[in-house]
């Protein structure tokens, strides 16, 4: 379960970061992981 929560703020951290850059592509990428993460972790 921390491993998890871990990978779920490092994701949160880097859609921050490339959204702040501008890179909409990789931040939609990391926003879709990130959902499919939430998913699983509910299921």
């Amino acid at each position: 379960m921390m491993k998890e929560q871990m990978t779920v703020e490092m994701l949160q951290y880097q859609i921050a970061k490339y959204r702040a850059m501008g890179n909409g592509a990789m931040c939609q990428e990391l926003t879709a992981l990130l959902q499919k993460k939430m998913a699983a972790a509910v299921a």
